[in-house]
């Protein structure tokens, strides 16, 4: 069935709303004529092929929109909508010119109330609408930003009115959120939609956002052609979080939470492995109150102490500009027709929604009288400020609005309820309309202004909703803005001249960064080791049922026993206890509560990945995703290894391990950030390794059951088969497993690579050998010269005895070159590149 048949049948928008798709006559509109057609060729199984696709894309890129009354660990998939927002390129050339006009309005209102004041002293604006907003920054009174420019990005909330002109609902440029989420749409609808995007021929965003970079690059005070460019993030439990992750890792700038940077004398800096690294030019994505303790809100724990004082004495740039928010206050709305007069002796080429400020009598008196067909907002947006929408009040509600504004009619503004246009959207198989509303972004350009062809587009959920929200269940529209034929123009920026710098710097890693990458890779090879320990636990189990050879399970049940309980109660002194193996297994796989089990671990690395997401390309945070579904997993209700549940769960879980640890393999720069996800790696496998070979090699007896078991464990059987046949014995499988450098599985392996690794780290620039090598060196050394054979020569207790201590001196260095890494480098503390290293271990 084609769903051309019923394209425009089916659809039915209300009346007295302006439509994007049908003109009043019921017709598509011109620019909706050949897509409209396109769209509706495709049959019913080409649209749900493509919804699910679309459903996968969301999930395997990890797009996600957190909602702040949810949980941490619950983030809400993104939702977009199959069907584009579509738009003349001639409409938006009207809307690039109007809105050019408003920012550069709003760039000089924040110039004026940041600089000489001018409209206070004439009494264009009340000073209780300065004085009093929160958004005004006394501290940054007076400072001038980079090319008298407080707005860097400027974006626009637009719908349109009944007779389909354009009107802004509000400004934003405190924290201009969105660029990034239109920059994903359009690659979720070129995967779903390549040809029909392709024959539409919608503009493309490069270019804009090629221009948003170079204007970003030029701002930095030092005229580099490469500056330190940081986006200040309030970190991953923020709601755009996952946008903030998306621009950074593809502008290529480092996302840093206020605790990596630090200023000192008067300069701010990155804090990274190698010291400290300066920026020039700071993206915030933390509003402008929060991001000093220091001269601004003293309670915040995301900013920098010290950043205002770094941008006073012109060593810093933020964009946008530190009180940049003072503009976007609703009853700013109602006072911007006069200061476009004022200032520019025009009139708005766009109007804002109308607004009533009731600080002012007769505006208070028109707001009171006509307040059954208003909403009602704060003056300042703020902790418990809200709106109303007096129309859905009760009489009650109603009279106490009242008296409260009649109370403090300065707190609140009346604004004209706005009809929101509407668009159609694919659901259940048939279009339904939805109001909408386009948020639009524009960077500076010389001496005007590049608006993004495209947009935005959020609708509302259900059909007869008028308010467009996120958080409210609203999806998401990719806008396509198709060119206009008979254009021609097309803008060319200009290069440099001069050649361009070469930078191979691999020391400009953040330490939290390095930190979370460390572990990271600890937390993926302790799932992975787990993985492998408790797939030859369930089949030892499984297939030895009530024979003696269970018990050789009991060193890998060690490994998997609670801090305190003994692996040896399991077992009587010719067989293991089935169904408490069993139970031990089950939990150690299965128990979230305990923060060791096998799902918690994939837990840990699912939050992990989440805070170095800008790190990872598109294809490793797949595997990753599939780890997260993996995570979800509830325990059989069974109850039993002798289902196939547990073992299919921890298959599934060793291939996408080993699929993660591959791409990192084969894709990863080897830049200190993998260098330090693989230490992590290596130091966890041979933590992994000393325990369980303690355990089997000195409080077991090795025969052929439990060698076999530990070959299998290390995936080292073949390797072994082919050197000593069939024939296995503890010294040559100590050897393989502990000493031999060619095997990548082995206690010598990790030895050495840890060294290599360590090696290229940056504490290597100090003189003296430090710490750290001191400790590589020292278990590499022992590992290096222990001989299997005189290992396990001698009676049982020297036997023990020489065993236990070997391995537990090599866990103890271990341990200590975790610690001594930990001290080094992930400290977050601000240490100057020629500051000497302490000792950390006597």
């Amino acid at each position: 069935m084609s769903l051309a048949n019923n394209w425009m049948g089916g659809y039915a928008p209300p009346s007295g709303f302006f439509d994007e798709f049908l003109d009043a006559e019921g017709q598509p509109r011109p620019h909706w004529q050949t897509l409209s057609s396109k769209l509706g060729s495709i049959d019913q199984d080409g649209w749900q092929r493509r919804e699910r696709q679309l459903v996968r894309l969301i999930h395997d890129n990890g797009i996600t929109y957190n909602v702040y009354r949810e949980s941490e660990t619950d983030p809400r998939p993104w939702n977009l909508d199959m069907l584009p927002l579509v738009l003349p390129q001639a409409e938006i050339d009207r809307l690039e010119t109007a809105l050019s006009q408003r920012a550069h309005l709003l760039n000089l209102v924040l110039q004026d109330v940041y600089g000489r004041q001018t409209m206070l002293q004439n009494g264009q604006i009340d000073p209780f609408l300065v004085f009093a907003s929160p958004s005004f920054l006394r501290p940054c009174h007076g400072l001038l930003p980079a090319r008298a420019r407080h707005i860097q990005l400027y974006a626009a909330d637009l719908t349109r009115s009944p007779d389909g002109n354009w009107w802004v609902l509000g400004d934003r440029v405190e924290a201009a959120s969105g660029l990034g989420y239109a920059m994903e749409n359009r690659m979720l609808m070129s995967r779903i939609f390549p040809k029909v995007l392709g024959d539409a021929n919608a503009l493309s965003l490069s270019p804009f956002i090629r221009q948003f970079c170079r204007n970003v690059e030029s701002l930095a005070p030092s005229r580099t052609d490469s500056p330190n460019v940081a986006m200040l993030t309030p970190g991953p439990r923020n709601e755009t979080y996952f946008e903030q992750s998306f621009l950074a890792r593809n502008l290529g700038y480092t996302l840093a939470e206020g605790s990596d940077l630090t200023v000192h004398n008067n300069r701010l800096y990155m804090k990274t492995i190698a010291g400290v690294q300066p920026i020039d030019v700071l993206l915030r994505r933390v509003d402008s109150s929060w991001c000093d303790p220091l001269e601004l809100r003293n309670e915040s724990l995301l900013g920098i102490p010290g950043l205002v004082n770094a941008v006073r004495q012109g060593n810093l740039v933020v964009a946008n500009a530190l009180g940049s928010g003072f503009v976007e206050s609703p009853a700013m709305l109602a006072f911007l027709p006069w200061f476009c007069r004022s200032f520019l002796g025009e009139s708005l080429e766009i109007p804002s929604v109308a607004t009533w400020w009731c600080g002012q009598p007769t505006e208070m008196k028109y707001v009171l009288e006509n307040i059954d067909r208003l909403a009602i907002k704060p003056t300042f947006y703020g902790p418990g400020a809200r709106s109303y929408f007096c129309p859905q009040l009760s009489s009650a509600e109603k009279q106490d609005l009242v008296a409260r504004i009649k109370a403090q009619p300065e707190l609140y503004c009346g604004q004209e309820i706005v009809s929101n246009a509407t668009t159609p959207v694919y659901e259940d198989g048939r279009l339904q309309s939805r109001h909408f509303q386009l948020r639009v972004f524009l960077v500076p350009d010389g001496n005007g202004w590049s608006m993004l062809p495209g947009g935005l587009a959020r609708h509302a959920e259900q059909k007869d909703d008028l308010i467009v929200s996120m958080q409210a269940g609203g999806e998401s529209k990719d806008t396509w803005v198709l060119r206009d034929p008979l254009s021609k123009s097309s803008r060319k920026t200009s290069r440099g001249s001069e050649p361009p710098s070469i930078r191979r710097n691999a020391n400009d890693l953040p330490s939290r960064t390095a930190d979370n990458l460390f572990w990271l890779g600890r937390y993926v090879e302790r799932a992975e080791s787990q993985a492998r320990l408790l797939r030859a636990l369930c089949h030892l189990l499984v297939d030895q049922i009530g024979g003696e050879s269970q018990l050789c399970a009991l060193p890998f049940l060690e490994q998997i026993m609670p801090p305190g309980d003994d692996a040896k109660r399991l077992a009587t002194e010719d067989q293991l206890d089935f169904p408490l193996a069993e139970a031990a297994v089950l939990d150690a796989t299965y128990d979230l509560e305990s923060s060791e089990s096998f799902l918690s671990n994939l837990t840990h690395i699912e939050r992990t990945a989440e805070r170095v997401k800008e790190r990872l390309s598109i294809d490793t945070w797949k595997r990753l995703q599939m780890m997260r579904d993996l995570a979800r997993r509830e325990r059989p209700q069974t109850n039993s290894l002798l289902e196939e549940d547990t073992i299919l769960l921890l298959e599934a879980s060793l291939d996408d391990l080993s699929s993660f640890i591959g791409n990192v393999a084969e894709n990863m720069t080897r830049s200190q950030g993998w260098r330090f996800l693989q230490i992590g790696r290596l130091i966890e496998r041979s933590l992994a390794i000393c325990f369980l070979l303690d355990s089997a090699f000195q409080r077991h007896r090795q025969d052929d059951d439990l060698l076999s078991k530990l070959l299998d464990w290390a995936d080292s059987s073949i390797t072994y088969r082919r050197r000593y046949l069939n024939t296995l014995n503890p010294s040559r499988v100590l050897d393989l497993l502990c000493c031999d450098v060619s095997n990548p599985r082995s206690l010598a392996f990790q030895a050495e690579t840890l060294r290599e690794l360590l090696a290229a780290l940056p504490h290597g620039n100090f003189g003296s050998r430090h710490p750290i090598d001191q400790i590589a060196l020292r278990a590499y050394s022992r590992i290096g010269l222990m001989e299997p054979a005189s290992l396990l020569a001698g009676g049982d207790k020297a036997r023990r005895g020489k065993i236990g201590a070997f391995f537990e001196k090599t866990r103890s260095d271990i341990m200590k070159l975790s610690t001594a890494l930990a001290q080094q480098y992930f400290a977050h503390t601000a240490r100057s590149v020629e500051s000497r290293p302490k000792t950390f271990i006597g």
